[in-house]
């Protein structure tokens, strides 16, 4: 009866949370509920594997962000990644004084995030947010360190765009 209310408890103070991780990579609330479900269910599968190192939050957070990766894997929109992704064919971008005096909300950065073609933001989330090398995310996605690289570029200048369109939009007001 303990485990269970154990969690019980746990569901209600993390389900939230790992639907919002999920969300970052898939950009859909309803698919992104399914994996935070699926994920807390291999989180009690696996409840052996916690051995208390880090925070139990956080290794439900990596359960939930695994079981996104694993989900976008197996996307058709995934499955063929671009490797002649030579050339960044980004022009780097000057510091933009609309955008550095501008604040966003957390709904406004999500949404220009969820915005971002799937492969951009994959990597932009892994390593942005989650914090993992090039090296990591390549081996995680199955795509070479150099197609991170790529893809975090223009992940990066395409939030860059969206972001100057809503602090416009905002200044404008």
């Amino acid at each position: 009866m303990k485990k269970a209310a154990f969690w019980a408890e746990q569901y209600r103070r993390h389900i939230g949370k790992m639907v919002g991780v999920c969300y970052r990579y898939v950009a859909d609330w309803t698919l992104a509920e399914d994996l935070a479900q699926d994920a807390f269910l291999t989180a009690m599968e696996k409840s052996s594997t916690f051995h208390a190192f880090g925070s139990f939050e956080g290794w439900l957070m990596k359960i939930a962000v695994n079981q996104a990766l694993m989900h976008l894997r197996n996307s058709p929109e995934m499955v063929e990644w671009d490797e002649n992704l030579h050339s960044l064919e980004v022009e780097e971008m000057a510091d933009d004084p609309d955008l550095s005096r501008t604040e966003f909300t957390q709904e406004e950065l999500l949404e220009a995030v969820g915005k971002l073609p799937m492969k951009q933001r994959t990597v932009f989330n892994l390593y942005a947010v989650e914090h993992y090398p090039h090296a990591k995310i390549a081996e995680a996605l199955g795509i070479s360190v150099a197609n991170s690289k790529v893809l975090l570029t223009r992940a990066r200048a395409e939030l860059q765009q969206r972001l100057k369109v809503v602090a416009k939009r905002k200044n404008q007001m």
